[in-house]
């Protein structure tokens, strides 16, 4: 019987979803559906346009703390290894974190000072490659995601993505765009770093070893370990964190360093 009322309210949760497509209500409602099946802890949806900043389309968290920040939105989502999967041209679908991060990205600053406190522990998305851009709705958790979970997420993406494509081919972005915010690391390293120490400079950032450096550049880990030494030294810093810093100086935010 508990079956029975479960699959009821599943059934007009999805009603629900259907007619709020094309309305800004759509997003909350199709979290909420989808929390009928996982439990998990916050959702964001958001638009990252082709050209200019991105914006957030619906905000669910289930504690008060908030989802985005003023600096995901201002320039830290050019750390997000989803939407850098998704500006290198991953394909529309559903994915897991540790399908789309770096290998070392859990010991970066962006994991341990940002997404840590805002995404939580682990975090997976419905990823929609669009004309003007992508449009993702992020599902995060304070633990680990478990295979049951992505199960039922994956069993039920296809549909998930046809109601998002269908929904965002009936609505047209009211909120005006923002410039884009740039490259960052290209700012400060204006006129000092290499093309090739500048690169490399944004694999640190993002999470990369040596070693998965070296197979992405098609170079060796010596090679990668010397250009790192000659940009540390360059930007006088001596280590990822103070990289990291200075990504954020950049960005403006110089007093939410020191967190």
């Amino acid at each position: 019987m508990d079956i029975l009322f479960h699959e009821v309210s599943s059934h007009s949760a999805l009603a629900r979803v259907i007619e709020q497509t094309g309305s800004p209500r759509f997003w909350r409602q199709l979290t909420l559906l989808l929390r009928h099946w996982v439990q998990f802890d916050n959702a964001l949806a958001i638009h990252f346009p082709a050209l200019g900043a991105p914006h957030v389309l619906d905000e669910y968290d289930a504690s008060p703390a908030p989802v985005a920040s003023a600096l995901y939105l201002d320039g830290l989502y050019l750390l997000d290894p989803f939407y850098q999967a998704a500006h290198e041209g991953l394909a529309s679908g559903f994915y897991h974190l540790e399908e789309v991060a770096p290998d070392q990205f859990r010991q970066t600053d962006y994991f341990l000072n940002y997404f840590h406190d805002h995404v939580l522990e682990d975090e997976v998305q419905f990823l929609l490659q669009v004309p003007d851009g992508v449009v993702s709705l992020s599902l995060g958790m304070r633990r680990a995601f478990d295979a049951t979970e992505r199960g039922k997420l994956t069993l039920v993406s296809q549909w998930v993505l046809a109601l998002v494509a269908q929904s965002w081919g009936q609505v047209s972005v009211s909120v005006p765009l923002k410039p884009p915010v740039g490259d960052a690391l290209a700012k400060f390293g204006e006129g000092l770093l290499s093309d090739r120490e500048l690169e490399i400079a944004r694999l640190i950032l993002r999470g990369y070893s040596s070693k998965a450096m070296a197979q992405r550049l098609g170079i060796s880990p010596e090679t990668i370990k010397a250009h790192r030494r000659h940009l540390y030294a360059k930007l006088n810093i001596s280590s990822q964190p103070e990289l990291f810093s200075r990504f954020i100086q950049q960005l403006g935010f110089q007093e939410e360093t020191s967190g």
